[in-house]
């Protein structure tokens, strides 16, 4: 889904679900425990863990614009290659593509 917001789009069609997962997002890190740096880079972990381009691409942009460096985002997407997995290579190229289109 190119060029679409898919948030935007799943907030629209079902608001309630959207809603509810908000709170669930914030009831997980209460009391801001975890700051919003660290949250990008466990998001970008999980992501590109389990392959998710549409999460990893948002979560990579949203990194970016929150000042968080090439390196660390990619250290943080390769971080499942240390636990076997050996899917996050994903990653690499959709990172590189993010940061040029920003």
């Amino acid at each position: 889904m190119p060029n679409k917001n898919v948030w935007e789009i799943f907030s629209k069609e079902t608001p309630e679900v959207a809603e509810a997962w908000m709170k669930m997002a914030q009831a997980i890190n209460k009391d801001g425990v975890l700051d919003q740096k660290t949250v990008f880079l466990i998001r970008i972990a999980i992501y590109s863990t389990i392959r998710d381009p549409v999460a990893l691409r948002h979560f990579v942009g949203e990194a970016f614009k929150a000042g968080i460096s090439k390196k660390e985002i990619q250290a943080a997407a390769l971080m499942p290659w240390g636990t076997g997995v050996t899917v996050s290579e994903l990653a690499i190229p959709l990172i590189q593509e993010v940061e040029e289109s920003l």
